[in-house]
């Protein structure tokens, strides 16, 4: 298997992802709020979604010769300097990891509504983003 075939199956993957914290996105901030179930599904969802993005883009990297990224965040800024993604798209995605982050080492308490309110935007940018691998190297037909 070629490494634009194992980055294929690994986006195979974040549209799975994607679809479920797409499903589970209509629900209200209340209903979020008082249903741990939720809580905890949509912020290992999203903590996935990241996650497999950034080994995607460690992969990118490595595929191009390159060393593996110092962290989450340059991970997207590194594989825009390869011109794979615009470089302003990396500077509205790169942040997320943060957040990422903060789910898995809680560095702070979690704020339930931020995690709430961030669920749109990772939406919005991770579809970009999967379109944008897509296209770097044709996965879909």
């Amino acid at each position: 298997m070629s490494d634009s075939d194992r980055i294929c199956a690994k986006l195979d993957k974040l549209y799975a992802y994607y679809e479920e914290l797409k499903n589970i996105s209509t629900i209200s901030l209340e209903e979020y709020n008082h249903n741990i179930l939720y809580r905890r599904a949509i912020e290992r969802t999203m903590q996935l979604i990241v996650e497999c993005a950034t080994d995607m883009n460690n992969m990118l990297l490595k595929m191009h010769g390159q060393k593996g990224s110092t962290d989450y965040f340059n991970s997207f800024i590194d594989i825009a300097e390869l011109n794979i993604i615009p470089t302003n798209f990396a500077l509205k995605i790169a942040p997320s990891t943060g957040l990422r982050n903060i789910l898995v080492h809680e560095y702070e308490d979690i704020n339930d509504e931020i995690v709430y309110q961030s669920i749109g935007t990772c939406l919005e940018y991770y579809l970009e983003y999967m379109d944008l691998i897509n296209v770097y190297l044709q996965c879909a037909e």
